[in-house]
């Protein structure tokens, strides 16, 4: 009988030791399972932040170039009226057409921008583990030029063209 129990518990160890290390690695490539669902629930939900981020730039670069559009027609006007009238507006004409340069920069930078983040949404989460962080710092800063630029912008309009209408104001026309 003792023989018996001792035969069956070697058969038992022997069972164990067989079956632990498939139990395990079925086990471990369950959880491997889950971690892979779970990256990849995460890559899903980062692309349509992401998406949601570049479809909100749109929106706002066509918001920026309607401001600039009707800003630029009305200073236009302005400018005809005042040459119409006699008055000196080539450091006015001078400083629309750099104002117009620091424009098409700054939808140069924004296009940039942009791509950056459609670069970042066309990875995969594979190809997203070694560059997502880098290609994410990249874009901040091309966000952060783009700010820069609007806000040259806005104090180039605010300190130079209004400065100029504000000359013309005070000058006497030259055919008078």
């Amino acid at each position: 009988m003792r023989k018996a129990f001792l035969l069956a518990g070697v058969v038992a160890l022997l069972l164990v030791c067989s079956v632990a290390p498939a139990l395990a690695q079925e086990n471990q490539s369950g959880e491997e399972g889950r971690l892979r669902e779970r990256l990849q629930e995460r890559w899903e939900f980062l692309q349509q932040r992401i998406e949601l981020i570049i479809t909100r730039f749109n929106n706002n670069q066509q918001r920026h170039q309607q401001v600039y559009e009707r800003v630029k027609s009305a200073v236009g006007e302005l400018l005809e009226k005042m040459k119409a009238k006699g008055y000196d507006v080539s450091k006015l004409e001078q400083d629309l057409a750099t104002w117009e340069g620091m424009f098409d920069e700054f939808a140069q930078d924004y296009q940039a921008l942009i791509q950056k983040l459609e670069e970042i949404a066309a990875l995969s989460p594979a190809q997203a583990e070694g560059n997502f962080y880098s290609l994410l710092r990249e874009a901040r800063q091309l966000l952060r030029v783009v700010r820069q630029d609007a806000l040259e912008i806005r104090l180039f309009y605010q300190q130079t063209i209004r400065a100029d209408i504000q000359e013309l104001r005070n000058q006497l026309p030259e055919s008078a």
